[in-house]
Parts: C-alpha cells; sequence; structure tokens
C-alpha cells in the first residue's frame, strides 16, 4: 500500500459515521486518485477526524512485514486533517468520507517516539493493542485498500456477508455514478457492525450461470433421441443369441433323451473319422462359437453400461460412475463383481452367467462317451450322452438365456445417453466440450491411481442448458446445479479458471507474492509433469518388464516339455494308463474319459482366456501409442482408432492396414487360442488294446498334430509382448476418470472439431479437415503441453498449434 506523503501520527478508535461533502476531484483526471497530504500545518480545531478513501494504482502488494515503508509511530494528541492534493477539477461528485461522532472521546494508544517520521526496517516493536478497543473498522479500511488492485483490473467484486458491515460502498475504478448516501445514523451504525457475522472463506466471485438438466424440443435432427444401442446389444442380435441358446438347450434335450431310451446315439467306428469329429469335436466347436459372441455382448456392455448410468436419473451410483466403472474387461479368468458392488444388479448378474458360460467349452468335449451296448448278435461300441453332462450344460445354457433376457430388459428400460457409439477417444472428448466437471480433475494426471478422487457429487449425461440462457441446448457430460466453467483475462489470454483460484489457506501462502508457498519434497519432485517416473509409471502387471520375462520363459520351457513328452517313446501313440476308473457307468458317464477330455480342454480355456486380456490392453493402449510418436500423428491413427469395439478378425485387418502389425497378430492369436480348449478336448479317449489286453488312453494323432502346431505359435507370440516406452503412461486409462484426467486442461477440448458434433460423420469429418487458417491436417500427441489454466499438464493435445511451439512429447530420452 503506497501512503505516499502521509504522516499519521494517531490512530482514532471511535465510532465511525459515514458523510458526503462535495468534491471536485475526478478519478479519471489523475493517476493517484486519493492520497493523504501531510502537508497542512494547521491543527484541526474540530475533534473529529476525517479519513478520506484514496485509490491505490495496480502495483505489487506487500505484507507489512515485507514493506521497506513504515507508517510514523502513533502520538499522542490531535489529529491533523488529511487533505486531497491540488488536481484540476473536472467534475463534482460525492466523496464518501469516515467521521467519528463526537459523543464519545477518542480513545489513542501510547507511543513511546513521538519524534520518529517513518517505520525503520529493523523495528520490530509493535505496540499491544488496547483492552476494549474495537480495531476492526480499520482493519477493514485497510483490507479495502489492499484488495484494491483487483478492482483496477476490472473484476467487479460482489459484496458478501462479512462486508456487508463495513459502511463504506466500494467503487471501481469504472463507477462513474454518484454514489448514494448511506441512510443508517450512527446510532445504528456500531449495532449493525456488531450484528455482522465473524468472517469465514467465501468465493469473492460467486457464480450466477448453473447448469441445468435441458429438455430438448422435438427435433429429431439437432436433437436426437439419447438411446443409441451398438448393434451386439439390440433387441433383434440378442434375440438371435437367444434363440441360438435354447436351439442347443433343445439338442441336449434330445440327445439326452434318444441315448437313453435306444442304446446310444451312432456306432462308433474308430478314432480320426467323421463321426469321431462329429461327437468329439463338433460340441465344443459350437459351444465356442457361442462363448465367443457372448464375450463379444460383454465387451460392448462395458464400453456402454457407464454412459448409460450416468443417462439414467434413478441410478444411486451415478457419483462414482467416472472412475468404478470399466469401459473394458479387464480380467476374464475370475467373475466380474464389481457390478453388484455398484448396484448395478441385472448387468452383474449377467456378467456372472457369462462367466459361468466358460465352462460350457470343456464340458461340452466330454458330453459324448463310448459304451458297449448289447446287440442282436453281439455286443457293440455306441456313441452315448453322458447324462449328468448333459443337465448340467443344459442349466448353465438355461441361465445364458436368463442373462441375456436380463440385458434385454436392462437396455429396454433405461437409455443408454448416447448418439453414437462411443468407440475411440474423441466420441469421449466430444462429450467434454462445455463440461463443468473437469475442475474436479485437478493434479489427476499424474495420480498413480485415482480412485476415491476426483469424483463429481451428481454427474449426468444428456442434454444441457445454462440459468442465464435457457434457451441454449447443448449435449455433454456435467453436474447438475453447478456453475459452467468461468474464465478469467490474463495475459490478453482466456483462462479457465480451477480451484486453485479459491481462497487458500493463510498459513500457506506467501504473503508478499500472494501465491502458495512452493516446498520442494519428495513428493513435489515425484508429481513433475516432466519426470521420466510420472510418464512412463503405469502399466499393466503382466505387461511389466518382469512378468513379461517370466511368462516368456514360461511359456517356452512348457511347450518344449510338451512336445518331449509326447513323441518320446511314442507316449502318445501307444497310449498310457488311465489311473482312473475307464469302464462307463449305466450313465453313459466314464471317469477316465472325463477327466482327459475336461483337463486338456480346461487347460486350453484358461490360456484363450489369458490372452484375451493382453488383447484387451494392447488394443486400449494402441491409440496412446502411437501418440507418443515424437512427430505426433494423424487423428486417423490416434483419436479415431476403435480397435476395442471391433471384431476379432476385423480389429486384424485393419491394425495390419494402419500399420500396427503387433496389434493386428495379438489380436489374431486371441481368436486362434480358441482352438487350443476345442482341440485338447477331443483329443484323448480310452481305447482297448487287444495285443496288451488293457484300456489306455490314446491321442487322435491328425488332431494331436495340429494341437503341436498350434501351441508353439501361442508360445513364441510372447516374445511379441516385450513391453516399450510408448504403451507406458502415468496411470491406467480403464474408466472415463483416467481418460479424462488427459485432457481435463488441454485446449483440444476447445477445438472446434468437439463443437457440438451432430453426429459421428461429422466428428470424423472435422477431425480429418484442416483447421481454420491452416494448410496442413492436425497431429496429435501424448506429451507436455501449456493447458487452458496457463500450467504445464501432460496429457493429449494438438502437436503443434499456429503460432505456439510443440509440444514435448519425450521425457528422460526414452521412446
Amino acid at each position: 500500500m503506497n501512503l505516499g506523503d502521509a504522516n499519521l501520527k494517531s490512530v482514532n478508535t471511535s465510532k465511525p459515521q459515514l458523510i458526503r461533502t462535495l468534491s471536485g476531484h475526478s478519478a479519471a483526471a489523475s493517476d493517484h486518485y486519493y492520497s493523504l497530504d501531510s502537508s497542512s500545518d494547521s491543527p484541526s480545531t474540530d475533534d473529529r477526524t476525517t479519513v478520506i478513501r484514496y485509490q491505490t494504482p495496480p502495483t505489487h502488494r506487500r505484507s507489512p512485514a515485507t514493506s521497506q515503508e513504515q507508517l510514523q509511530p502513533e502520538k499522542t494528541g490531535p489529529l491533523p486533517i488529511p487533505k486531497k492534493r491540488q488536481r484540476p477539477a473536472v467534475n463534482t461528485r460525492r466523496t464518501t468520507t469516515i467521521r467519528f461522532a463526537q459523543e464519545q472521546a477518542p480513545k489513542r494508544k501510547p507511543v513511546p517516539n513521538p519524534t520518529a517520521n517513518t517505520w525503520h526496517p529493523t523495528s520490530n516493536e509493535i505496540s499491544p493493542p488496547t483492552p476494549g478497543v474495537d480495531d476492526s473498522p480499520y482493519i477493514r479500511f485497510a483490507i479495502d485498500q489492499l484488495t484494491r488492485d483487483e478492482e483496477l483490473l476490472g473484476r467487479s467484486r460482489r459484496p458478501t456477508e462479512s462486508e456487508d458491515s463495513y459502511p463504506v460502498r466500494r467503487a471501481s475504478l469504472g463507477d462513474r455514478s454518484v454514489l448514494p448516501p448511506t441512510q443508517s445514523s450512527p446510532q445504528a451504525q456500531p449495532e449493525a457492525r456488531v450484528a455482522a457475522p465473524a468472517s469465514r472463506p467465501l468465493d469473492p466471485y460467486p457464480p450466477t450461470d448453473f447448469l441445468l438438466p435441458a429438455l430438448p424440443p422435438q427435433d429429431f435432427f439437432r436433437y436426437p433421441a439419447l438411446n443409441y444401442k451398438p448393434t451386439l446389444i439390440k433387441l433383434l442380435p440378442l434375440c438371435v443369441l437367444i434363440f441360438f441358446c435354447l436351439s442347443m438347450i433343445a439338442a441336449l434335450v434330445v440327445c439326452s433323451v434318444w441315448s437313453s431310451q435306444h442304446n446310444g446315439l451312432l456306432q462308433y467306428d474308430g478314432v480320426g473319422t467323421s463321426r469321431y469329429f462329429l461327437f468329439e469335436f463338433l460340441p465344443q466347436l459350437l459351444a465356442g462359437a457361442i462363448v465367443l459372441w457372448v464375450l463379444l455382448v460383454q465387451t460392448t456392455v462395458y464400453r456402454i453400461l457407464p454412459f448409460s448410468v450416468l443417462a439414467s436419473s434413478r441410478s444411486p451410483r451415478r457419483s462414482q460412475v467416472l472412475n468404478s466403472f470399466a469401459l473394458f474387461p479387464t480380467n476374464y479368468l475370475a467373475p466380474n463383481v464389481s457390478c453388484f458392488k455398484n448396484r448395478e444388479y441385472l448387468v452383474g448378474t449377467s456378467f456372472l452367467a457369462f462367466w459361468l458360460c466358460l465352462f460350457t467349452i470343456p464340458l461340452q468335449s466330454c458330453l459324448f462317451q463310448t459304451r458297449l451296448f448289447p446287440g442282436a448278435n453281439q455286443e457293440v461300441w455306441n456313441w452315448a450322452t453322458a447324462q449328468p453332462i448333459a443337465w448340467i450344460l443344459i442349466a448353465l445354457y438355461a441361465l445364458l438365456v436368463v442373462a441375456l433376457v436380463l440385458l434385454v430388459i436392462r437396455f429396454a428400460r433405461w437409455e443408454t445417453g448416447l448418439k453414437w457409439d462411443t468407440v475411440s477417444l474423441a466420441d469421449i472428448f466430444a462429450l467434454l466440450y462445455r463440461s463443468n466437471i473437469l475442475s474436479y480433475f485437478e493434479g489427476s494426471e499424474i495420480r498413480a491411481n485415482l480412485q476415491r478422487h476426483y469424483e463429481p457429487g451428481n454427474s449426468r449425461l444428456g442434454y444441457w442448458s445454462t440459468s442465464q440462457k435457457p434457451d441454449r441446448i447443448f449435449y455433454g457430460i456435467g453436474e447438475e446445479s453447478t456453475a459452467v466453467r468461468r474464465y478469467s483475462l490474463e495475459k490478453g489470454k482466456l483462462r479457465v479458471k480451477g480451484p486453485e483460484d479459491k481462497e487458500a489457506d493463510p498459513a500457506s501462502m506467501d504473503l508478499e507474492s500472494q501465491r502458495p508457498v512452493k516446498v520442494e519434497t519428495l513428493e513435489s519432485l515425484q508429481t513433475n509433469v516432466h519426470s521420466p517416473g510420472v510418464r512412463y509409471r503405469w502399466s499393466p502387471w503382466f505387461l511389466r518388464e518382469s512378468f513379461v520375462v517370466a511368462w516368456i520363459v514360461i511359456a517356452l520351457v512348457l511347450m518344449l516339455a510338451f512336445v518331449i513328452v509326447s513323441f518320446v517313446h511314442q507316449a502318445v501313440q501307444v497310449g498310457f494308463l488311465p489311473l482312473l476308473p475307464a469302464p462307463t457307468t449305466g450313465l453313459a458317464f466314464s471317469p477316465a474319459d472325463f477327466l482327459y477330455s475336461f483337463l486338456p480342454s480346461l487347460i486350453g480355456l484358461i490360456l484363450f482366456l489369458c490372452w484375451q486380456s493382453i488383447d484387451a490392453y494392447f488394443r486400449a493402449l494402441q491409440p496412446f501409442a502411437n501418440l507418443a510418436n515424437t512427430r505426433g500423428t494423424s487423428a486417423e491413427h490416434s483419436l479415431l482408432l476403435n480397435y476395442s469395439a471391433c471384431l476379432p478378425i476385423e480389429v486384424t485387418i485393419k491394425a495390419a492396414l494402419n500399420g500396427d502389425f503387433k496389434v493386428a497378430w495379438i489380436s489374431f492369436i486371441s481368436l486362434l487360442s480358441l482352438v487350443l480348449p476345442i482341440l485338447g478336448g477331443g483329443l484323448f479317449t480310452a481305447q482297448f488294446f487287444a495285443d496288451k489286453q488293457q484300456v489306455r488312453i490314446a491321442a487322435c494323432m491328425p488332431a494331436y498334430y495340429a494341437l503341436v502346431v498350434f501351441v508353439v505359435i501361442y508360445a513364441l507370440s510372447f516374445l511379441l509382448l516385450w513391453p516399450s516406452w510408448k504403451r507406458r503412461l502415468p496411470h491406467d486409462i480403464r474408466t472415463l476418470g483416467d481418460i479424462i484426467s488427459f485432457v481435463y486442461q488441454s485446449p483440444i477440448l476447445a477445438d472446434a472439431a468437439f463443437h457440438e458434433p451432430r453426429s459421428k460423420i461429422d466428428l470424423v469429418t472435422r477431425l480429418v479437415s484442416y483447421p481454420p487458417g491452416e494448410k496442413t491436417s492436425p497431429r496429435y500427441a501424448f506429451g507436455v503441453f501449456v493447458g487452458r489454466d496457463g500450467r504445464e499438464h501432460l496429457g493429449i493435445d494438438r502437436f503443434q498449434r499456429l503460432g505456439q511451439g510443440e509440444m514435448i512429447v519425450t521425457t528422460g530420452g526414452r521412446r
């Protein structure tokens, strides 16, 4: 605070009173505004002291503790009346003054040094407060002068509860109107001051524009219904899948009843024949097709469910969607019970049934077994249906039908909240263009785990309007009854206000610079956006270096052991003892046949499911791997990649055409690995060797040779899993919150490409077209950029904008 030539000798502590006097001073006539004049030599004949306010130019704020200017110590005796400096009179206006009442004698504090004219920087002596004297009017007056810079910057300050007790109206620099006189009397003023509430942290600029749910007009072209469903979860495809399950149930019932009433189904004619394929490989082949279809439906539900919950007004767990619902399945070996925790009981029951449906493949492999039946002349070996296995399969397929019906009910009763399928990063970014939940993600891009952090209280997906513009309807994710994003103008650029703009704890503030105190700690170094430890911190646990090495070693060792054991001493050709009872019971069940059919198929199923998790993460991580290119990449190879939503064969072809050969091969292996449980289940059967008069377990050699080839391909494919730095990120990407954390301050959300696209075609066209004023297609990257708040962030943005520098894509010299 600049006091000019003020010579403050004492402080009057009597109760203030507002009076108004005419002044010829103009705020626009001088840069000094108002000041105190200490050159007056005539003492005041009036016992009342008049303090005339002045405005401080927008200079750097200084705390009293660090200021080199000190006020003159207080002095007992009459105070001179400060006068205004003489300036040319431009217009006549009223000046607010504070006059102390005459009814009460002023109380002054004793001053030890009456001859000092200025404060000394080395003096730390401060006079103790006088008991019984209220200094709050003077403190408020000093605060008013210290905060004058904010008014001069053009920000109009709204009154708060704590400001109402101050008897002087605050006027901004642009206020040229005549201030109205204060109606309060000297007697009423102290009562108002006493009744004022204690000061508490309040937003000095409370928002006036809020986000409200909107009901759009009946215009399907501009405001389509928010109930888009991907093809796999539409009513017709689900009904087709239900029909196949019912057909399987019917076939199982027929086989079971016919086999028990007619001495089996067909006569056994040996190993490797057409009938052998019909009873040993075809059942699990059909079961594998249904399982693959079910997994695709499950992946689609994962992708759609978070948005459907956000769009539902009846969902009790809507506030936890962003960080609780995964966008793709990450674990196929165990059932997903998170939906029950999130109160999505219909979907949770369906997912549990889907997981149980996986066991239909190994069960189908041991459904038909050979049994000796009496014939007309002699006993014959016939294929028969194992009754316990058949009825277990019937129960599993019936449960699968119920699960599919529950899905139909779930997505028929509740809208999905989508205009089109959210299969890429660009589809998610389009929902955040005018979102007001982004401030909750402050600092989230460098956190290792976003769980229990950054949860907006009442998020919603749908149509919105604002309280100030109710006719302006838009679509996206937002928080109900919460202020829209606010901006401030700093250095000629719009800056998004975030949590750092709120009132900070005074204990953590530097009074000299009015900024938080910076303390270099280990935690702050670990959360630096330039730190390689932050940038390359995360990868899926099964794709980390140590685990990948372990998978490669285990796969190669098991492959060699499998090949060696299979062909040494012709163990597979001549067979081996079953170690379990081999004869078939009256229910056509053989313990030996069951074990050596179910167990190999189960092992193959586990290998198949393990690769599905690898495939899911490689598909999801590929856009980020392309964004890690040191020169950026196009939108077609990053923001618009939709590998996670593609069919198995489709993703292989598309990835190969895009040059993502690792994803193409891994997706191909994920489909090829389904052959392992199918071949493994029909490989071994119990056969009677007449020359040895023994029942031994022998293999179908053509199928065994094919299985060896597929096992070798599967094992060698682990060598492609060697991790690269491009696929490492600061944290996981499986939830909506994880994705938003990389763009919450990115200027990419303000690009015209994401400004209310009407359709997916419109969005794609904008992203692949030239931006306004540019002659090349934009390139995007993942790295360090300057966000809309003026600070550096780690995430996704344009690699280079017109008139700006390039992003920092690599850190630590890693590629």
